[in-house]
């Protein structure tokens, strides 16, 4: 259901847009792929040492986070790999690259479909080991947002 929501091959550009952003509800982005955990279930998912590291690694954009309604940080299950235990390659870089606060925009861009990467998503090539090819979308992406406020 999600993954249909959230199919935006049919755009000009490889940006997600503000308009297509506000159609899609949290709710969605926290079901989509497995749903969303809090902060002591990444502790314990990925073995760590306290829920400091977890806060860090969302503070610094490290990590995607999302907000919910009752002000809680939640965890896309999506992009944790389950051995070894750690986020998912690829999730950094792309952050990095995207260079936004917007939690919400953040985590659509994992979930669209581009033309630039073949009406895949860049979860989908990350887990394809395609990191590369993510990490350029999200360039692309910042590129785009830079373009359209500039």
């Amino acid at each position: 259901m999600a993954g249909q929501i959230l199919n935006t091959q049919g755009s000009q550009r490889d940006s997600v847009q503000p308009s297509f952003v506000a159609r899609i509800s949290a709710e969605d982005l926290f079901r989509a792929e497995g749903g969303c955990i809090s902060e002591q279930e990444v502790v314990d998912l990925l073995e760590l040492e306290n829920i400091t590291i977890v806060e860090d690694w969302r503070r610094y954009r490290q990590i995607v986070a999302i907000k919910s309604d009752t002000e809680t940080w939640m965890y896309p299950v999506w992009q944790f790999a389950r051995k070894p235990k750690r986020i998912m390659l690829g999730i950094r870089d792309c952050l990095a690259e995207l260079d936004s606060d917007d939690d919400l925009e953040n985590t659509v861009f994992f979930l669209s479909s581009m033309t630039r990467l073949a009406g895949k998503r860049p979860l989908d090539c990350l887990r394809a080991g395609k990191i590369e090819a993510a990490i350029k979308a999200a360039r692309a992406r910042a590129c785009a947002r830079t373009t359209l406020s500039g």
